[in-house]
Parts: C-alpha cells; structure tokens; sequence
C-alpha cells in the first residue's frame, strides 16, 4: 500500500481533494470493470485507508502480500523512500477513503509505540468499528462543502480519523500482550502453544476439537476459551488460516490445479477452498493466481 496506491486514472469514481498542505483526502466509490494493478514508489508517508467494501491485496518493500479487506482500516507508515504494488479484482464495488498525512505526523505513530523496529516501512490494521465507521461517513458527507470552513471541518475530521485509528491500534496491542499473560497459568500456556504447533504440522489432516484437546492436555472448554484468549482467534480459525497460507504457498509455487491444491491443504474440494479463500481475501484463488504470475513476470 503506498502513498498514491489508487491512481486517478485507473479509477473513474475517485475524488481527490487536497484539504491543506499536510493533508489530502482522496474518495474512492466504483465499481471495477477490469483487474487493475499499481505498480509505484513514494517518499516517506503517512495514509491512512478506511473501506467499507473492496477486495484486492498489496505489497510494501518486497515485503509478504497483505490482503484488503471490507470493513477495515489499514495504516501505511514509511520513514524513507519506498515501493508498492497493489491489485485491485473487477467485478467488486469499491467505497473507500484514503487520508495522506504528512509525514511530519509519523511522531504520532512513535508516541503510540507502533513503530517496527528494524524496517523503514509497515502497515498496521483493524477493524472498521461503529465509531469509526461514522467518522467515515462524517467524512464522507463533509466533502460536499469546499468552502473555507468546510474544508477546515474536513481536516479536523482527517486528524480525528488518525486519532481513532492509533488509539485502537495501540488498543490491539496492549490486548495482545497484556490478556494471555494475566489471565492464563504458565503450564496452560505451554499447552496451548503445543496445540498450535500441532495445529500447524498437522492442518492438511482431518482435525476436530477433541482431538486437538488431547494432544494439548486440556478440556475443550479450555483449548477453546485458552486460545482465543492467547492468541486472539480461535483453533478452528487459526485451521483454516493455516489451510489457506499454505493454499497461497502453492498458488504462489506450484502448477498443481486448483482441486489438487484444495485436497494437498486439507479442503474438501476446489469449491470448499474457494469460499474460505474468498471470504478472507477478497479474491478467487484462480485470481489471486493470475496476479501474482502477472506480478513475478513483471520483475
């Protein structure tokens, strides 16, 4: 995700509108007719991305693909000069706001601790929650007015956009480091971590909770409310997402077919990995494909 990820060109349905020189505000509302890929590099930035809906995945620095997904926010941070690429799937309806910051306000990013250490650029997500949510659509409707105060009101909306977003973010993480270690004894969380590895070496089998359980030495009431609670998603999802990296692994590696990879991952059949597929990416596996050849080709 990089700093003018969605071009004026490419897409017909956005407005850009520069609110002062530290902030612009740019609104995205369409409907694709065709794949459309971005391929860019910025300067250190700051943006901040709300969708309501929309599908597609990035890549910053090289890094691994992130994917977007509807009712979310991402946060683009770059300290220095940096690379993108993003694709964007037709057939969806795209409605979303991107907010380009200074990069002065990177302290801000400091102040909360979410700075990643070690890497020029990263991007942080969440959930697009109820409140946020409204200060979008505030956003949204304070785009009509383009007199002086209105564009006044429009920047304090954006820094109060960036607010929200930082505060759940530091939210998140504080949750991820605080819950687990306060509420589970040392020899649970032992046991929940060897759930997980087992999880992981072993997601193309058949596995079901109790099983699961007695490879942990737990009760299933406790391997459920234990690893929701330690790692934030539950054993059955944390299965799927397994299924599903190892799905992109091969889609990504391989020229088995698609119901060759869906049986290899632990997926029924083609059509089983697609819903799951689709449902967290945004995009079919015979797309997500199709873009990542089009992109190793293009290097």
């Amino acid at each position: 995700m990089t700093e003018h990820n969605l071009g004026e060109k490419a897409l017909s349905g956005l407005t850009c509108l520069p609110l002062t020189p530290r902030i612009t505000l740019k609104q995205v509302q369409t409907t694709l007719e065709q794949d459309v890929e971005f391929r860019s590099t910025s300067d250190a930035h700051l943006t901040l991305v709300l969708m309501q809906q929309g599908a597609g995945h990035f890549r910053l620095n090289q890094q691994s693909v992130q994917h977007y997904r509807p009712h979310s926010f991402w946060l683009s941070c770059a300290e220095s000069a940096c690379e993108g690429y993003d694709f964007f799937p037709r057939h969806h309806f795209y409605q979303l706001l991107i907010i380009e910051f200074s990069a002065e306000l990177m302290a801000c990013v400091a102040a909360c601790a979410l700075v990643t250490p070690g890497k020029p650029a990263w991007t942080l997500s969440g959930e697009l929650n109820e409140e946020m949510a409204r200060q979008m659509q505030r956003l949204q409707q304070g785009m009509h007015d383009r007199s002086p105060v209105g564009i006044l009101h429009l920047e304090s909306l954006a820094l109060d956009a960036l607010w929200l977003a930082l505060r759940q973010l530091q939210h998140q993480q504080l949750a991820l480091k605080a819950v687990p270690l306060a509420r589970l004894p040392q020899r649970e969380r032992k046991r929940l971590i060897a759930a997980r590895d087992y999880i992981r070496q072993h997601a193309a089998q058949p596995l079901c909770i109790e099983t699961l359980a007695q490879q942990a030495g737990l009760s299933q009431m406790a391997l459920k409310r234990g690893y929701r609670a330690m790692f934030a998603i539950t054993p059955w999802n944390y299965v799927i997402e397994c299924r599903l990296r190892e799905a992109q692994r091969l889609l990504e590696s391989s020229p088995l077919s698609l119901n060759d990879i869906a049986v290899r991952c632990g997926f029924a059949h083609a059509s089983h990995m697609t819903r799951f597929f689709q449902r967290q990416f945004g995009e079919t596996p015979g797309r997500y494909r199709n873009a990542r050849e089009c992109s190793v080709s293009a290097e």
